[in-house]
């Protein structure tokens, strides 16, 4: 499984109605099958990101281009905005557009300032893609991995994703939902801890 992945999914759970609508493939019937064929479409993405050289990366059109290579292969609506409301995210639908624009002029602003560190930078710039939640589904690997693209594009260390716990998901997994949740307070300290440790 892709380390983009934390979430410690039990391969043989059933998929439930609302993961089957928009799925390409009407065979899957488990989550270890999704997440299989996820993976490659993933691995393909990655393979186009780092073929990835412009100048407007920080850009809603950049991250939904992103989405949709990272999914396309596996969902219909890859690349596409969220159209329902969840419990993962304070914002409805019609915000999504406005806060991904705020949140990209922020990140402008915080990189060309230089009055935050990177390990800063990388810990908001996570957490405020996961709050936002832009699209149906894939948006914690989504900003995973759109963050370590903008570490290396600013000639940064790339965030393991506290790789020391690789062998203990669970633990892991944990940790990273306990640091977002201590975000969402406004402290960023178990966040950047969690991020801190690089390749």
């Amino acid at each position: 499984m892709s380390k983009h992945n934390l979430i410690d999914r039990d391969g043989s759970t059933p998929l439930d109605h609302d993961q089957i609508i928009g799925i390409r493939f009407s065979h899957l019937t488990t989550m270890g099958e999704l997440d299989e064929l996820e993976d490659v479409n993933i691995q393909n993405g990655l393979e186009w990101l780092n073929r990835q050289k412009t100048d407007d990366y920080l850009s809603i059109d950049f991250i939904c281009k992103l989405h949709e290579k990272l999914f396309s292969d596996v969902w219909k609506w890859a690349g596409k905005f969220r159209t329902a409301e969840v419990n993962i995210s304070k914002y409805r639908p019609y915000d999504v557009g406005p806060q991904l624009k705020n949140f990209f002029e922020d990140a402008k602003v915080w990189i060309a300032s230089g009055q935050m560190s990177w390990d800063e930078i990388s810990a908001e710039m996570h957490h405020r893609l996961v709050t936002i939640h832009p699209f149906p589904n894939g948006n914690g690997r989504t900003t995973r991995i759109y963050t370590e693209y903008v570490q290396k594009r600013n000639n940064q260390e790339v965030t393991s994703w506290n790789a020391a716990l690789a062998h203990h998901p669970k633990e892991r997994r944990e940790s990273y939902i306990k640091a977002l949740r201590v975000a969402d307070k406004g402290d960023f300290t178990l966040l950047i801890e969690f991020m801190k440790e690089k390749k």
